[in-house]
């Protein structure tokens, strides 16, 4: 049976004279951001290396692991949860059930989780397909974003080619310090990766570019990371003034990265639609939350991110967010006037060119303010509901919120909903200990 990793080295148990699995061909290595693992089609390229050759990483992926690089450890997305030592018979699923009950996709919860699509003609299938194939898109042709800035198409002419997206670390003495717990078995030291400007994200042998803020994963031996870092994103400045003009374009032309069909950055009418088929956005409609305001928030987490929200939490947060911006709005266009006439003014004016007499204008008029105020009534209403949302408990939605986790100090839960919980529902942080502040 396959052992919990409990963080202690234990030798592996004999393979019983199987031979080790022969590396795959990789595929799609780049990444802009760790949420990409909610796609099991991207935790599947992790194991281009898998060592084991009796468990099938497509059972793996689908189970909702991910190689970490470490032995034939594997890591859940989902509950972070890890599981190694396999034996022959194992069946990833049934293991990550045994150890793990408690986590979310074993449980049934909604996830942030993107199946691959198993071809069928379903409209969940077709959801499915779509962000699988959207984030496929966004990773060839997109770069991530620098702080306070809109993504920027894969060019080594953008407007803010320059700008660093981690200035942090800059200096391969910063980068060197983030691969203190860099894997072993990736066959890459980590002076090599810093000295082509990638620091590492402590996740498994997943780097990022200082400069650009492009990631890459599945290294091996016998990889170059500068011609790597050159031929996955041509367009940062750093690699290119690190290998040279010429030897980039000779290493883009000769060895093209992967590449996805073209496509609109926004998403269209139709794909909008399929994100109410989403587990997240049925919970949240269930919940009571607007339909409208569930796929305008979902939509502008893809369009931003390229994937869904993890968590029912995270959603609830863009939905929030949403409806705050949308109230913003309201608020400045009505209640002003630039001069022109407003509705009441002319009703006025259109009832004394037609001759009405001055019982009728009054009563017009009375109806009118009539409408107005229960308009500014439904406005207050709006406001007072948006307001109280982010004081009521994100999972029961009844009770005030009133616990706050360390070290993440989110406070989202109330004091009965906060009590079982080991990890923050928010960001998944571990929680070392809980505060109770004062509200009111």
């Amino acid at each position: 049976m396959a052992l919990q990793y409990d963080g202690r080295m234990v030798k592996p148990e004999t393979d019983n004279g199987q031979t080790r699995r022969e590396s795959e061909h990789r595929g799609e290595r780049r990444f802009h951001w760790q949420s990409a693992l909610l796609l099991e089609s991207v935790r599947r390229d992790t194991f281009s290396n898998w060592p084991v050759p009796y468990v099938e990483p497509d059972k793996l992926a689908q189970a909702g692991f991910f190689y970490l690089r470490t032995e034939d450890h594997v890591q859940c997305i989902f509950c972070q949860g890890i599981v190694g030592y396999w034996d022959p018979g194992d069946d990833p699923l049934t293991e990550h059930k045994k150890h793990f009950p408690n986590c979310p996709f074993i449980t049934g919860s909604a996830t942030g989780n993107i199946p691959r699509a198993r071809h069928d003609n379903t409209s969940t299938e077709a959801l499915y397909r779509f962000l699988d194939d959207y984030h496929t898109f966004r990773v060839s042709t997109t770069r991530p974003k620098p702080p306070k800035s809109a993504f920027q198409t894969d060019s080594a002419l953008v407007s803010e080619a320059g700008q660093l997206v981690y200035p942090h670390f800059n200096t391969i003495t910063n980068r060197l310090q983030s691969y203190s717990r860099w894997p072993k078995h990736v066959g890459l030291g980590p002076d090599v990766l810093a000295e082509a400007g990638f620091f590492s994200t402590g996740l498994a042998d997943w780097v990022q570019c200082f400069h650009c803020g492009g990631g890459l994963h599945g290294w091996r031996s016998e990889d170059n990371p500068i011609v790597d870092h050159a031929r996955f994103f041509p367009y940062c400045l750093f690699a290119r003034g690190k290998l040279g003009e010429d030897a980039v374009n000779k290493t883009v032309q000769e060895n093209p990265p992967p590449q996805s069909n073209s496509r609109p950055i926004k998403l269209s009418i139709q794909e909008v639609e399929l994100l109410l088929i989403h587990p997240i956005a049925k919970r949240l409609l269930a919940m009571g939350l607007s339909p409208v305001s569930v796929k305008e928030a979902l939509k502008r987490r893809i369009e931003d991110k390229g994937v869904i929200c993890r968590t029912v939490t995270e959603a609830l947060e863009y939905v929030f967010n949403y409806e705050e911006q949308q109230l913003k709005n309201s608020n400045t266009n009505n209640f002003s006037h630039d001069g022109s006439l407003l509705p009441y003014e002319m009703s006025v004016a259109a009832s004394f060119r037609s001759g009405h007499s001055v019982q009728e204008h009054h009563n017009s008029q009375m109806e009118m303010e009539r409408m107005r105020l229960l308009g500014e009534l439904e406005i207050l209403r709006h406001q007072v509901e948006i307001a109280e949302k982010p004081l009521l408990c994100r999972v029961c939605r009844n009770a005030r919120v009133a616990i706050a986790f360390q070290p993440c100090y989110h406070l989202h839960l109330c004091s009965t909903c906060a009590r079982p919980q080991d990890t923050c529902p928010s960001c998944g942080a571990v929680v070392r200990g809980t505060l109770k502040p004062i509200i009111g």
